[in-house]
């Protein structure tokens, strides 16, 4: 059984790389700061959730999962900053 909760929380995790190489492309994340928001706050409570039963494979995915918003969010707010400090200039 942990074989395949290692296997699902593989295929999980790897839903997100997709939108990380677009953003990573284009420089700039797509999704909404709602969206985006939920999703990492989501993933930090069941990240503490998964590590209080020590189930690793919920640990592998929540973890691999909070790289790839925190990415995400990376670009959000390097894009929001851009445009504030262009229209201060």
């Amino acid at each position: 059984m942990e074989t395949i909760g290692y296997l699902g929380g593989l295929l999980l995790a790897i839903c997100g790389i997709p939108e990380v190489i677009r953003t990573y492309k284009d420089k700039r994340c797509h999704l909404g700061w709602p969206f985006l928001l939920l999703w990492f706050l989501g993933e930090i409570f069941m990240e503490i959730y998964a590590v209080a039963l020590w189930d690793y494979p919920l640990i592998f995915n929540y973890t691999f999962n909070l790289v790839i918003t925190g990415i995400l969010l990376y670009y959000k707010f390097k894009t929001k900053w851009d445009s504030i400090t262009k229209s201060l200039m």
